[in-house]
């Protein structure tokens, strides 16, 4: 049977739920290979941004044979062949200089002078030494004629028995005396002759003087400098004869003298 109801329809509301779809996470190897194509990408870019290099030349040439130069360096200095060392003999103090680099001297030129008041002063003491000495070699020539005008008298006097023959040995004796010391004292003045010459010889050295012609290449003292001649005569001036005629004075290494003979060629610099 159908039964019907007197009541109205209501209208049914259906509340469905919704749920939001889930997230995917994104894998590892697409983030990876995202970044390497960013990277790559900002390399390219800044690869046709940048400046570009000039291409390479190259030099091409057919293969041929040919000489192999094999060069040894070594340094060294330019010296002339024939050089001279002027030298002084004497201590003093330079009171004055006439030559310097590159001046041209000849032979017996004044080329520096020492400060002679010193040596002038032992010149001056030896002469006087030298007159001493000779006034006493006088003095005993006088006793030596005076002993022999004795010795002639009492030879006389004894020819006639006038002395006794003690007085004539006497007088013989002081003649000998006298004698001897006019040679003792004859020693002294020429002890004292050589002094003096000594002496001059000293005076002379103070000026010093070119011995041949050339150039001055080197000079090793200045105006109011002391030179020592102790034990070797000091280096004032070198002089090269002939400057057309020079000489190199290098070391060469032990690994490298292998390849150095005479007649090869040689080129040198120098720096100035």
């Amino acid at each position: 049977a159908l039964v019907l109801s007197a009541e109205p329809l209501r209208p049914v509301t259906k509340i469905a739920s919704y749920e939001p779809p889930l997230r995917k996470r994104p894998r590892p190897g697409l983030v990876i290979s995202i970044v390497i194509a960013m990277i790559m990408a900002g390399g390219a870019l800044w690869y046709w941004l940048s400046p570009s290099a000039p291409p390479a030349g190259y030099k091409t040439a057919a293969v041929d044979r040919g000489p192999i130069t094999a060069t040894v360096s070594a340094t060294g200095t330019v010296n002339p062949v024939i050089s001279v060392q002027v030298g002084s003999q004497v201590t003093g103090k330079i009171k004055a200089l006439y030559a310097d680099f590159n001046s041209v001297v000849t032979k017996g030129q004044v080329i520096a002078q020492m400060d002679p008041a010193l040596f002038q002063s032992r010149v001056n003491q030896a002469r006087a030494s030298l007159r001493n000495a000779q006034g006493v070699l006088v003095k005993a020539q006088t006793a030596l004629a005076q002993r022999k005008l004795e010795l002639d008298r009492a030879d006389r006097l004894r020819r006639q028995e006038f002395v006794a023959q003690a007085d004539l040995d006497l007088a013989r004796t002081n003649f000998r005396d006298a004698a001897a010391q006019v040679e003792v004292v004859q020693a002294q003045v020429d002890q004292a002759q050589a002094a003096l010459s000594n002496a001059e010889l000293d005076l002379g050295y103070t000026t010093i003087y070119s011995p041949v012609n050339g150039i001055v290449v080197s000079r090793n003292v200045d105006v109011g400098q002391t030179v020592a001649a102790s034990l070797q005569a000091p280096t004032l001036f070198v002089i090269a004869q002939d400057l057309t005629k020079m000489q190199v004075n290098a070391n060469v290494s032990e690994s490298d003298i292998g390849g150095v003979s005479e007649g090869k060629d040689a080129e040198f610099t120098v720096d100035a």
